[in-house]
């Protein structure tokens, strides 16, 4: 018995320690505004279901747009939706049409609540690259 209760209190020191004390699912309070990225990426989400997306690394050669060199970043309008990047936090997701090809273009911001603040991650993006929310900074 005092084993499970030890256990139990790790567990939620350990909880408290990372900043998951916040378990209710994501609003569009919670992402709504400008998500300013460390790469000079900028992702501007309204609530409303539209976006934009500047210098947002492409996810992947078959997402519609131009292959060429220069057009490894993507800027245009989107719309996006709450959803689940596989084995990662809830988030949003932009889609897109490319326009080479008019494929659907799907690029996935992993949303991390924090006490004070939001943060963010592309999945497809190089390590170490975050999106820091800013919310009502919508223009």
């Amino acid at each position: 018995m005092g084993a499970t209760a030890l256990f139990l209190a790790l567990m939620a020191a350990f909880r408290m320690e990372l900043g998951e004390d916040r378990e209710e699912p994501l609003a569009v309070a919670d992402v709504a505004g400008v998500w300013q990225g460390s790469d000079g990426g900028r992702l501007t989400v309204r609530a409303d279901g539209t976006a934009d997306l500047e210098r947002v690394t492409r996810p992947g050669p078959n997402c519609g747009h131009s292959t060429d060199a220069p057009a490894r970043s993507y800027t245009g309008p989107t719309t996006w939706v709450f959803d689940t990047y596989p084995d990662e936090r809830p988030g949003i997701r932009f889609d897109s049409r490319g326009p080479a090809t008019a494929q659907l273009c799907k690029v996935y911001l992993v949303v991390i609540p924090r006490k004070d603040s939001m943060k963010g991650f592309l999945p497809h993006d190089p390590p170490g690259v975050n999106y820091i929310h800013s919310p009502g900074q919508q223009n």
